[in-house]
């Protein structure tokens, strides 16, 4: 198991570079600068606004953890700098709210509370399951961001600022027999070529980026995760050290992030299809990031094994099915997006049947006595 978070190289200059792009690698759970570089070239391929605020809103949850007194360590190590990046991209770069001065200062604003919301949610999770003299725990993953940010869409809605575009006018178009979801009217035709598009879009969806391209450098990114800092600090880890395996086999030869965020957006996108979620949803790729996010988690928080990929697959089919739609009803009821919401609620379900579940090996996310 890897040790304390800790990659604190004494050079200013290298902490810098990693606080950023360990904060970036972060966002899809990694911690490799290599894997952060390239995220931020494909998202400023395709926005250099969301590019901007993605470098902005990390530095800006990094530093109010230096000011604060975090751990220096935690902070380099990226930790602070995910949930705020996405709190930042949510709004100004996003696409739920216009990009203006109100909401640019909201973003700021946003991805500054959302380093205290991530102390709050990791001193929650680490200590809410503690039984006895057992330390067990689990990550809150993106809770920080997906509270922090619903509670300001929602107080948002109370300003007098320009922030929120008028609602669209009522869909004509008449809906399925028995369902909500309205009747597939257009000539689309699904083909291997729409429906790779599509599963790369929802891998770039993470960070609310429709562009298929930008996938692509997603899945390089994660499968090109290599830590660099045990490297370069001097510890005795070997060079090929990958983010995905750190946790549970730092000798491991696996480089397999960028597979799995394809097999998880790949079967979002597959069900989604299968269940006539809205087709226009699918192709933007909606129904691929929480997916992805759920299949990385679950097999690089834990020892990859076959029972542990089953019970990814399993986490993802019941995240794409159930958790998701489901809570896109329920906050679309007050107007909200459910952002990674289904990831978190799914990953942390599972995380904890882990506990009662010998034939699932221990791994960062959940630890056995």
């Amino acid at each position: 198991m890897v040790g304390p978070a800790n990659f604190s190289t004494g050079n200013p200059a290298l902490d810098f570079f990693f606080t950023l792009f360990n904060g970036i690698s972060e966002v899809p759970l990694f911690s490799s600068p290599i894997t952060g570089i390239l995220i931020l070239a494909g998202v400023l391929l395709a926005s250099r606004k969301a590019g901007a605020m993605m470098v902005l809103s990390g530095l800006i949850g990094a530093g109010m953890a230096i000011l604060f007194g975090a751990p220096y360590g935690l902070v380099t190590f990226g930790l602070f700098g995910y949930n705020s990046i996405l709190t930042g991209m949510a709004f100004w770069s996003g696409p739920f709210v216009k990009a203006n001065k109100a909401t640019f200062f909201i973003s700021v604003f946003g991805a500054a509370v959302t380093a205290v919301s991530w102390m709050a949610f990791s001193h929650l999770m680490g200590d809410l399951f503690v039984q006895g003299k057992n330390p067990w725990a689990i990550p809150g993953f993106t809770s920080s961001f997906i509270f922090t940010t619903w509670a300001i869409m929602y107080a948002s809605r109370r300003f007098g600022h320009d922030i929120w575009p008028a609602p669209p006018p009522p869909p004509k178009e008449e809906l399925i027999t028995g369902s909500a979801n309205p009747a597939q009217v257009e000539n689309f035709k699904w083909t291997a070529k729409e429906f790779i598009i599509a599963t790369l879009k929802g891998v770039s969806q993470v960070t609310f980026v429709e562009n298929w391209k930008t996938g692509v450098f997603w899945v390089v990114g994660l499968t090109l995760s290599f830590e660099l800092a045990p490297l370069i600090v001097g510890q005795a880890r070997p060079w090929f050290t990958n983010a995905y395996t750190a946790g549970w086999n730092e000798l491991s030869h696996l480089y397999l992030g960028g597979l799995m965020a394809l097999i998880g957006s790949a079967v979002g996108a597959a069900l989604a299809i299968l269940t006539k979620l809205p087709t226009a949803e699918v192709r933007i790729g909606l129904h691929g990031f929480n997916q992805v996010l759920v299949m990385i988690a679950l097999t690089s928080f834990l020892p990859l094994t076959p029972q542990s990929f089953m019970m990814a697959l399993l986490a993802t089919v019941a995240c794409s099915v159930i958790v998701m739609p489901a809570l896109q009803r329920f906050f679309g009821m007050w107007g909200l997006p459910a952002l990674t919401g289904p990831f978190v609620f799914t990953a942390w379900v599972f995380l904890l049947g882990i506990s009662g579940f010998t034939h699932i090996p221990a791994g960062i996310g959940w630890s056995r006595p």
